[in-house]
């Protein structure tokens, strides 16, 4: 995370303030691979550009994404909240919230 003199002004990839983007918060991740000067990021940008991996859990039932592969397989999906922010959302909690039928049940069920 960033660890230098000077706070960010926003996240150079949502463009949020720093303060809206929780930078302020809970710090920010600098990786100069994306921007050719180098670029701060959010953390949750940095999760989503693959920079800096964060803990994922269901936004409903808190059952943790474990391996990414895994939870693709098993039916894992995102959701997006009224801000246009994405949320894990398990199987059996896409199917309760959302009306949803697992993946698994439909792979090979005709």
């Amino acid at each position: 995370m960033g660890e230098r003199d000077s706070v960010p002004e926003s996240c150079d990839c949502c463009g949020r303030d720093a303060e809206d983007c929780g930078m302020l918060d809970v710090g920010w991740v600098s990786d100069s691979r994306l921007l050719a000067g180098g670029g701060d990021y959010c953390r949750m940008c940095a999760h989503l550009l693959r920079i800096a991996r964060l803990a994922e859990q269901c936004a409903w039932c808190e059952t943790p994404l474990v391996e990414e592969e895994r939870a693709d397989a098993e039916g894992w999906g995102h959701f997006a909240d009224a801000l246009g922010d994405l949320h894990p959302c398990c199987p059996r909690c896409l199917e309760q919230h959302f009306g949803i039928s697992p993946r698994m049940r439909l792979r090979g069920s005709f």
